[in-house]
């Protein structure tokens, strides 16, 4: 255990010191605090965005689910894989051209500026929006660091996790801004996709072999085996809506830690590499997710006592942290917590950092001061407020860190955003007026449909997962739609998209 705790111990130490040498320039300027300057490279801007976007719902969430439903957790890939392609490749040059257009450094900017607001609403339902589902995006995370800690080491409680893991985020956010949460998010999306390739490999070259898996899992349960669904009926309604496959696509047009990536890119060419790379990273990292649950459930069923008391427990999510203490050598099983801390930090870090310059820059900057001093105070406070605020979600209580962030932090921010920037960016046609009122309605049934109907409806006597972000992603984008037709069109627009 000694060895386990000195490679995480290192690691982590490692994060700490890249976050402090790049925040050595995060107060020179707004641009250079929420944007690094506009600087990113593909490789960077790569894979900060995707670490940024597949947080400790991959490697706690995503295992644990895998660990629970078997192999038809694979169609989780392309329902990421159409986010992404999406996002990188026809998306995010637009979105750097017309953001630097206007001199955006925010989602919100960007939106206000586009569609020339003369009072602020776009700009302040925007950050009610972010402030509410970055806490709970947050929560989750902080959530998933509590249980990585608790079920590692005897000393340290759910709650003592939760706090670590917390402290550790807020002190290097705090001090370097966007650019330390990028440059950290690279080295940690290294290590996510070394870990999770790597440890798979080294389970099935060392553990059962592939026939004995599948007689495990099947001899438990053959819809562990099954990997095509019934795509008749009220299953097919599953299918297409649901957060376990291609439901999870209507996300990725809207969360604004993953976009504020694309407005950071160094050059709008830069898009297409930093795709493919993109791309590349995460079939990879959510493959070896998948594959590490799977073949955890097959140990339990095979009679391995560590994982067995996860299948009676029903809690899946402890599944690579389990494997790692039992199974791996013990450096190896350090940077695999390592790798799991630094998925939970690699999200996080970006979402108190688009959170606070919501503030400083949507509210505070623009309605009150422009005093850069008292700026990036207010940037900081806020980061501090909220990261307390999401630890207060969840310091006393466990949450399912996959159904809590598919449902709350990323429905939210998708159904909200996701439709204003697709019609921003496409179609000229496009109000402030129609921006309002969508990204109103995406908030709304986002949250009212989890919290009312969560997120089940019954059809013909079975109960069938109707996923809140599609469902109010559509709401949104018919209502912008709508009311845009109805409203004033605008006279010039103030960029060429």
């Amino acid at each position: 255990m000694l060895t386990f705790t000195i490679a995480f111990v290192g690691y982590t130490l490692l994060v700490i010191v890249v976050g402090l040498l790049t925040s050595r320039r995060a107060s020179e300027s707004d641009e250079e605090y929420f944007l690094a300057g506009r600087s990113l490279g593909p490789w960077v801007g790569a894979l900060s965005a995707s670490a940024s976007s597949e947080s400790g719902w991959v490697t706690i969430g995503l295992v644990g689910w895998a660990f629970q439903s078997g192999v038809s957790a694979f169609w989780i890939l392309p329902g990421v894989f159409f986010g992404f392609l999406v996002n990188w490749f026809v998306i995010a040059s637009r979105l750097r051209t017309a953001g630097a257009a206007v001199g955006a450094v925010t989602l919100p900017d960007f939106l206000s500026r586009h569609f020339g607001e003369r009072l602020p609403i776009i700009r302040l339902i925007s950050v009610l929006v972010i402030l509410t589902a970055m806490m709970l995006y947050c929560a989750a995370q902080f959530a998933a660091a509590g249980k990585a800690f608790d079920v590692t080491f005897e000393s340290i409680s759910y709650q003592g996790g939760v706090l670590i893991g917390a402290a550790i985020v807020l002190f290097y956010v705090t001090l370097g801004g966007f650019r330390a949460a990028c440059w950290t998010d690279l080295l940690q999306g290294l290590l996510m996709v070394g870990v999770l390739v790597i440890f798979p490999l080294w389970m099935l070259s060392n553990g059962p072999s592939l026939d004995q898996v599948r007689a495990n899992l099947g001899q438990a349960d053959p819809q562990l085996l099954s990997f095509w669904p019934n795509l008749t009926g009220s299953a097919l309604i599953g299918f297409l809506l649901g957060s376990g496959a291609l439901g999870i696509n209507f996300g990725y047009f809207g969360q604004p830690h993953v976009l504020v990536r694309f407005l950071a890119l160094r050059k709008a060419k830069d898009a297409t590499a930093g795709g493919v790379i993109s791309i590349a990273w995460a079939m990879l990292v959510l493959a070896g997710a998948v594959t590490t649950g799977i073949l955890v459930r097959s140990f339990a069923e095979g009679g391995e006592a560590w994982a067995a008391t996860l299948s009676h427990a029903g809690d899946g999510e402890y599944a690579l942290v389990a494997a790692a203490i039992n199974l791996a050598p013990a450096v190896f099983g350090g940077l695999i917590l390592a790798a799991i801390f630094a998925a939970i930090c690699s999200t996080a870090d970006s979402q108190l950092v688009v959170a606070s310059s919501a503030v400083a820059n949507d509210v505070w900057s623009r309605l009150w001061s422009s005093s850069q001093r008292r700026h990036t105070l207010v940037n900081r406070i806020t980061v501090a407020i909220l990261g307390i605020a999401a630890v207060a979600l969840v310091l006393d209580r466990q949450v399912t860190i996959y159904d809590y962030v598919l449902t709350y932090g990323w429905a939210i921010l998708g159904a909200s955003f996701g439709p204003q920037i697709l019609l921003a960016l496409f179609w000229r046609r496009a109000t402030a007026a129609g921006c309002v009122a969508g990204l109103s309605t995406g908030f709304v049934v986002a949250l009212l449909w989890k919290m009312q109907m969560d997120n089940v409806v019954t059809i013909g006597g079975r109960r069938i997962e109707v996923y809140n972000l599609p469902l109010a992603f559509m709401a949104a984008l018919g209502m912008n739609i709508l009311v845009s037709y109805f409203s004033r069109p605008p006279a010039s627009r103030m960029i060429s998209v």
